[in-house]
């Protein structure tokens, strides 16, 4: 199939592939980064619209008549491929919030720094633990199963027969529920000693008064809090990576909810 020779019919079509691949990779995590230029990021979704077209050629696509009724097809097509990168982004969310609690109640909540995936101020450990994420996402593959997803879309869902049925906001929801779970797990042990530590410098202010507790609780709390993210760093990544091995389930189950 020459993808420069097509009629108008195979031009509608591919337009539905390029819109929903476009709007994946301009707000999928890493890929949707700032700090990609704008023409990397055009022409690998001219890319890999093009591998993806011969895939789904013989898949039901809608045929609209006339430019309103394509117009509302290829709104359709891009809601697709922003519902995909939102459920990876998810996981990156998730992480940001345990970071930014955990560096709360070190005493680093005032210390920000540029993400450079979003353009925002996010907290040091926050920081830390995005770059970690990013490693870990490129180093399970995870950037195969948003491709994997994007295919399975046009094999799962017609844009012409989205309904948007209760089923779809209600099970977004979940997700949005789960990441704060997500968080709390991974910020768990570092909150639990910080905690303890707080309650013992509470013991000792009240049984050795003439002692200056701020003075000596603030660089101790620092000085636990990051050697607990160090020692914390195995079990975040167990963590994060069965969140990245479970993104295909939750891609499809998005998409069985539209």
């Amino acid at each position: 199939m020459d993808i420069f020779n097509l009629n108008y019919a195979e031009f509608e079509r591919f337009l539905f592939v390029f819109f929903r691949v476009g709007a994946l990779i301009l707000f999928v995590p890493v890929l949707g980064s700032r700090q990609v230029p704008t023409s990397m990021k055009i022409g690998f979704i001219l890319f890999l619209s093009i591998l993806i077209f011969p895939l789904v050629q013989g898949r039901p696509l809608p045929e609209p008549r006339g430019v309103l009724e394509l117009s509302t097809f290829l709104i359709a097509d891009v809601t697709i491929g922003l519902g995909i990168a939102y459920v990876a982004r998810l996981i990156f969310a998730a992480v940001q919030v345990a970071g930014t609690v955990v560096d709360f109640q070190m005493g680093f909540g005032v210390v920000n720094v540029i993400d450079p995936q979003t353009d925002t101020q996010v907290s040091v450990t926050a920081q830390f633990h995005n770059i970690l994420a990013v490693l870990i996402f490129l180093a399970v593959d995870a950037h195969h199963f948003i491709i994997q997803a994007i295919v399975d879309s046009f094999f799962i869902i017609n844009p012409a027969e989205i309904s948007f049925a209760s089923l779809t906001p209600e099970y977004m929801l979940r997700l949005f529920t789960g990441t704060f779970t997500i968080a709390v797990k991974i910020a768990a042990p570092i909150m639990a000693i910080l905690f303890f530590l707080s309650v013992g410098l509470g013991l000792v202010a009240r049984t050795v008064p003439q002692m200056n507790v701020f003075i000596v609780g603030f660089p101790l709390q620092i000085g636990v809090g990051l050697l607990m993210v160090g020692l914390s760093i195995s079990f975040f990544s167990l963590l994060v990576q069965q969140q990245m091995y479970e993104l295909p389930g939750k891609f499809i189950g998005f998409l069985q909810t539209l």
